[in-house]
């Protein structure tokens, strides 16, 4: 089993990534968890600082294999 990725993300942070990484738009993502598209998108940008990638599809790859950029 490997160990916990050590990103500190807020719970809300934690859920936009999931729905980031299944490919939803900030629109949709803005929907489902009750926030405004730029909300989201503002979100989304202190994510990728936080786990240090640039995009989603960074994003994706990074939490779903653990992988390094």
């Amino acid at each position: 089993m490997t160990e916990p990725i050590p990103y500190r993300l807020t719970p809300q942070q934690w859920k936009i990534s999931d729905l980031v990484t299944k490919g939803w738009t900030s629109k949709e993502i803005g929907r489902e968890v009750g926030l405004s598209r730029r909300t989201v998108e503002d979100h989304r940008a202190a994510i990728f600082k936080k786990v240090g990638v640039r995009n989603a599809i960074e994003l994706t790859r990074k939490l779903l294999t653990g992988a390094s950029q």
